[in-house]
């Protein structure tokens, strides 16, 4: 044996100290940048559901006013509310954070408005001792391009009672 083959056997049997710290060090400047990035994507998927789920319950409730002749047309001055819990729920059983929707507070409220009807929608979710959702916005507002910035949570959510005098 020579002294370049003992350097050659001890280089090929594993990686040096500092070769591994900087593989350590590599591997989390990725966490570090990755990880923020995939939790903001995936609560976004989770604001985007909300506001797909917003514009489903607008169309059931928009399809049992139209159906139901017992429920009044709303007038100038009065509205309706429908409940999610008088709402075909089977689009909407879950809700993104696991949870259920509240069958009381998760309303849609028909206004006439300019002698059109328009739409709101208040969706609130229950998960665990938490909320999350919509306070009431407008079915024109959940069309526009920033409608997810209209979800929250906790303390920034206001939950609103239903105004209208006939509630369904």
């Amino acid at each position: 044996y020579n002294d370049d083959s003992r350097v050659i056997e001890m280089n090929q049997k594993g990686f040096t100290l500092m070769e591994l710290l900087a593989t350590i060090v590599i591997l989390s400047i990725i966490m570090l940048i990755a990880v923020p990035n995939v939790i903001n994507t995936l609560d976004k998927n989770k604001r985007s559901t909300y506001v797909e789920d917003a514009k489903k319950m607008i169309t059931l409730a928009e399809y049992k006013f139209r159906s139901d002749t017992s429920i009044p047309k709303p007038t100038a001055t009065s509205c309706v509310a429908i409940r999610l819990g008088s709402l075909d729920l089977s689009e909407l059983e879950e809700g993104p954070e696991g949870g259920s929707y509240d069958q009381t507070d998760s309303f849609v409220e028909i206004a006439l408005v300019d002698n059109a009807y328009q739409y709101s929608v208040q969706l609130i979710e229950n998960y665990g001792e938490k909320k999350r959702g919509f306070s009431l916005i407008t079915q024109d507002d959940l069309n526009e391009e920033n409608a997810i910035n209209q979800v929250k949570s906790g303390d920034e959510l206001t939950i609103r009672s239903i105004s209208c005098p006939y509630v369904y």
